[in-house]
């Protein structure tokens, strides 16, 4: 019978997918998964019980990849389906939140998460780090080493095993991005020495072996390469109630941060791949997986006659019932197919134990898959749902919580010998506390629940919750994996440290069949407003603090004190009491010099002002202060973290050292200056102005659509605010007489509506793609040195220039009204010269300028130039503006 087999492996799979769908906002995700029972849940997991079959999509980003195969593949014909995305996405811009970088790429990676909850794949990552927008795979791979990429994606296909690798790109330049280039490059080499053990010949230690992928397809959905194969995605499936495009529509909307939402049309839909390299005999099939061997029973080739006689007999009874039971689930209650599921399983474990062994991983492995999803059928089929609830959602080291684990028979079938497990981390102690539920005998009867509590002490050098690649800083632009730890590689994330199981026995065919499965511990509570929410359970420390801001522009004719506030945070059940410091660099006194800290219990936080200034003049440069409170007991807590929390993607913390950086640099303002600032989806503008000593204020909807800008000197608008704000559209001709009248009007980067929707006071035209320059380094040409935008109340030079960050600036003008002076000109290298990077224009009374330059991403980074240039651009006077005279320039629009 079914044995120790099925209970040693299932739980690797079913942890990841379980912790997964641990999100509120993935209902359906959930449901698509198989975690609840019923038709469609029976339905999806049956098509993948037959054959093995895998497909790996290679992309460069987040959305990058085809969801609309991607789901037709999963979810119609039972695919095994991955995405390898090189990056997190973290240099993109985020339409949803203020978070950038390391942030930003948690929110991609939870999006992508969603998204494959929906349509049914698997996601991996390399550690390549988006630094951001490139126009080459040459300078992509100045950033990324090359074969040390290359490496990650051998990986993920000796981790993964598909027989089919799709490239989304062509490696060529018609990819345009540089990063879209490099991806079609390593998937091809990767396709080509993933099967050649003298290759990364390190990986082969880490418990992979070479594979040698047998197809090769290219997307053709971005380019005009004819299609080999075309998959119609457009198909309407009953047990979805929509098509595989409708499915993958709602998967690509997870992409928030992107403004990815989309229609869910009805009707035909396509998509195409064209056949680059096959390694096997083509046949007539219209398959992606035409002359591949993709039985269950091909895998038994190459085994000892009579160890492949028994595990080909198992295999074909297993695959008899399967067929059967899938042909007739329309027609039946879903629990009624419950026994027939659970013989499978049986045969399917029969099978594996009588190739145990056989010193062979490719079938280890495949069985062991299909163990996997046999398992999940059947509770799918019977009824039965296990659970795992934590009664905290945040814990600390050295806390003890209760886990109560669940078994809920909502089926027909009984389960004997009901018997719950742990799978706790090495130092972890868990120790059961109570059981309920179960019936006599040990069973669980049919429409009951058992339970079965557990309190875990979690130990004092308990790790953090943290993202795995985050754990240590950054080689360059690649990511530093664990090395203890090869089974993290590639992942999304680490896989929750606590799962809870149930192991029993059903009768199936006159004989008794196990069953054990296990899911990732999670909290459960209750929303007053919206019901009941599902979190996973983290482990963060006793005391946080963090410093706001986190860093901080110093006008260095600033004499007077600044205000540092540190957030001091307890999660320790029972209170905390310490003391807290704010430790200063040579040369800056802080008052106080610290504060006694009592807090309550778990969620207190409290605040404390100190004041920073310099003893004397200081020099320009960075500087540092930490944060550091030590506890009573003699702790010394010197981080915090900040919970990345949005309804669509899991809640994950964020964590940074207690500290706040200062830039003391020779900048100067207009006296008295008062702006008004339109945020767009969100970045640092507000602050950076305060700091340079503005009154600053953030002008609302309803004071956008009144046209109440008279107040303000300036008015400034967020990037893509256009996009972001239909208040301001719909109020623009109102912010555009408030110029004409004599105000100064300062317009970030906006995107394509900007110019085709007429925003700007004068024509201006944006090339598709719209011009922009990568190089952060590249020299930037001032036109007209004489306009009052370099020289007043700051000389802008070349020195300005120095020091920026990811790029210079994007979504530059291509062409503009004689009105607006260009005033900069920059290129990329082997590029010709842009000029519509800030341009300058006169309306009636007032002016009107257009500033494309990555202000956005300068600010968080403290570059003094990039300060020193916007001070002048929010200070500029239209009687100033007025006085200049542009000297004339060859004609560069």
């Amino acid at each position: 019978m079914a044995g120790a087999g099925l209970a040693r492996r299932v739980a690797c799979l079913l942890v990841g997918v379980a912790m997964a769908a641990a999100r509120p906002g993935a209902g359906s995700a959930q449901s698509m998964e198989g975690d609840e029972g019923g038709t469609v849940a029976t339905g999806l997991l049956l098509r993948q019980m037959n054959g093995v079959k895998r497909v790996l999509m290679i992309g460069a980003h987040p959305d990058d990849e085809d969801t609309s195969l991607l789901t037709a593949l999963a979810r119609g014909e039972g695919v095994q389906t991955a995405y390898l995305s090189l990056t997190r996405g973290e240099g993109g811009q985020n339409a949803i939140g203020p978070e950038l970088w390391d942030g930003l790429g948690i929110i991609r990676t939870g999006e992508l998460e969603a998204a494959r909850r929906l349509d049914g794949g698997i996601q991996f990552f390399t550690r390549a780090f988006d630094f951001g927008y490139s126009k080459t795979a040459k300078e992509t791979l100045t950033f990324w080493p090359h074969d040390e990429i290359l490496s990650d994606v051998v990986w993920i296909i000796r981790k993964f095993r598909p027989q089919v690798v799709v490239t989304v790109f062509t490696g060529t330049p018609r990819d345009g991005h540089g990063n879209h280039q490099a991806a079609g490059i390593l998937a091809r080499e990767a396709f080509a020495v993933a099967g050649d053990p003298s290759r990364f010949p390190e990986q082969l230690k880490e418990g992979v072996e070479a594979w040698a992928p047998e197809k090769l397809y290219q997307l053709t959905r971005w380019n005009r390469m004819p299609s080999s194969i075309t998959i119609q995605t457009g198909t309407f499936d009953p047990l979805l109630g929509r098509s595989y495009y409708q499915l993958a529509m709602e998967s690509r909307s997870q992409h928030r941060s992107q403004d990815m939402g989309n229609f869910q049309p009805p009707g035909p839909q396509t998509s195409g791949v064209m056949l680059l390299k096959s390694n096997v005999p083509e046949t007539t099939d219209q398959s992606i997986f035409s002359g591949v061997d993709t039985t269950l029973t091909g895998l038994t080739k190459g085994l000892p006659q009579g160890m492949t006689a028994e595990a080909r007999a198992r295999l074909e009874a297993y695959e008899k019932i399967v067929t059967g039971v899938e042909g007739d689930l329309d027609a039946m209650d879903p629990s009624a197919s419950a026994p027939l599921l659970a013989r499978a399983l049986d045969d399917l474990d029969q099978a594996e134990q009588a190739t145990r062994s056989a010193d062979d991983v490719e079938i280890h492995d495949d069985l062991s898959e299909k163990i996997d999803v046999a398992s999940r059928a059947f509770l799918a089929a019977a009824g039965v749902v296990v659970d795992a609830r934590s009664d905290d959602d945040i814990v600390v080291p050295g806390q003890a919580v209760h886990l109560t684990v669940q078994a809920w028979n909502g089926g027909p079938m009984v389960l004997r010998g009901a018997k719950a497990s742990l799978r706790l981390p090495k130092g972890w102690v868990g120790r059961q506390v109570g059981s309920d539920g179960l019936a006599p005998d040990g069973s669980v009867a049919p429409g009951t629940m058992a339970t079965w509590t557990y309190e875990i002490t979690i130990p004092a050098d308990a790790p953090s919750t943290r993202m795995y690649y985050l754990r240590q800083p950054r080689d360059g632009d690649i990511y530093r994996w664990p090395k203890d730890h090869p089974e993290l590689w590639g992942l999304p994330r680490a896989p929750a440290p606590v799962s809870g199981g149930v192991a029993f026995s059903v009768q199936a065919g006159g004989k008794g069949v196990e069953v054990h499965h296990e899911v990732p511990w999670s909290y459960v509570g209750v929303d007053r407003s919206k019901g009941q929410y599902r979190d996973p359970v983290l482990v963060v420390p006793a005391i946080s603090a963090s410093v706001t801001p986190g860093s901080l522009i110093w006008p260095q004719e600033r004499m007077e004190p600044h205000t540092l506030t540190v957030a001091v945070r307890n999660e320790a059940k029972g209170g905390s009491k310490g003391h807290l410091r704010l430790e200063a660099p040579a040369g800056w006194t802080v008052r106080p010099a610290g504060y006694d800290v009592a807090l309550g219990d778990e969620g207190t936080e409290r605040s404390f002002s100190f004041e920073v200034s310099p003893a004397g003049a200081a020099a320009a440069g960075d500087y540092e202060f930490h944060a550091v409170v030590v506890t009573d007991d003699g702790h010394q807590y010197r981080d915090g973290y900040e919970l990345i929390d949005y309804p669509h993607i899991q809640r994950t913390p964020l964590f940074a050292p207690a500290s706040a950086k200062v830039t003391v640099v020779p900048v100067r303002i207009a006296q008295g200056l008062k702006v008004g600032y339109i945020m767009g989806p969100g970045d640092d503008g507000p602050e950076a102005i305060r700091q340079l000593g503005a009154e600053v204020h953030l002008i609302t909807p309803d004071q956008v659509r009144a046209g109440d800008f008279l107040p303000y000197d300036v008015v400034v608008l967020g990037v893509r605010a256009y996009q972001a704000r239909p208040d301001l559209v719909a109020a623009n001709q109102q912010l555009l007489d408030y110029a004409r009248a004599g105000g100064t009007v300062v317009s970030q980067y906006n995107q394509y509506e900007y110019p085709r929707n007429g925003y700007a006071p004068y024509p201006v035209e944006m090339n598709r793609p719209a011009d922009r320059v990568t190089d952060e380094t590249a020299e930037v040409t001032i036109l007209q040195p004489d306009a009052p935008i370099f020289t007043t109340p700051n000389k802008i030079g070349p020195n300005d220039f120095k020091g920026w960050v990811q790029e210079r600036g994007l979504y530059f003008l291509s062409k503009w009204d004689d009105h607006f002076t260009p005033l900069l000109q920059m290129h990329d290298p082997d590029e010709a010269p842009t000029r519509g990077s800030l341009l300058v224009a006169p309306v009636g009374n007032g002016v009107y300028v257009y500033a494309a330059l990555s202000f956005f991403r300068q600010f968080p980074a403290g570059v003094p130039g990039a300060y020193r240039l916007f001070a002048n651009i929010i200070s500029l006077k239209a009687a100033d503006w007025r006085k200049f005279e542009a000297k004339p320039i060859s004609d560069g629009n």
